[in-house]
Formats: C-alpha cells, structure tokens, sequence
C-alpha cells in the first residue's frame, strides 16, 4: 500500500486589492481568479480546485460586492493538485 503525502495550510487571504481596480460587474470574477492564482503561488501547485461552497461564498452578496478576505485551507496531494475549501468559524452565519 502506498500513502500519499498530503500538506495543508490555512490561510487568509485579502481580496480587496484584487478587486479595487476592476469594473463593478467584474468583481466577483476577479475576486475568484485571483484566489486561484494566490493559492497557486504560495503552495507551488501544479493545478488548483476550487470547492463549490468557496465559489458561494464569494458570489453570496452578487457580482458587485464580493468579500474583503476568505479564510480557507489548501488541501495539496502528492501529484501537485490543490484543493481549496472554505473554513466556516462558529460565530459565523
């Protein structure tokens, strides 16, 4: 049996400076690039996936009014693949 090697990091990430110099209607998009992208650099990922509740959480106000940042934790597996899901804290809705 093999194991595979897993590494995880939760991480907070500002979007505000991704989404500041866009068009109102363009925000959430951005805002959704560049959490890929971000997420992409710092774990050296060949691939990333985002989960459909992190694409929900940044579209749950519309197009126009994404959030400043998300917390969310990087899942990466031995083949270089991302996984993105969203940390929901107890105080949260």
């Amino acid at each position: 049996m093999t194991e595979q090697k897993k590494e995880q990091r939760i991480m907070t990430v500002h979007l505000r400076k991704a989404i500041e110099s866009v068009p109102r209607y363009k925000k959430a998009s951005a805002a959704s690039k560049f959490l890929s992208k971000f997420v992409k650099k710092q774990m050296k990922a060949k691939e990333v996936k985002m989960s459909i509740p992190v694409n929900d959480e940044i579209f749950k106000n519309g197009m126009q009014n994404p959030p400043i940042k998300m917390r969310v934790v990087c899942i990466k597996d031995d083949k270089g693949t991302v996984k993105i899901d969203i940390i929901k804290s107890e105080g949260s809705k």
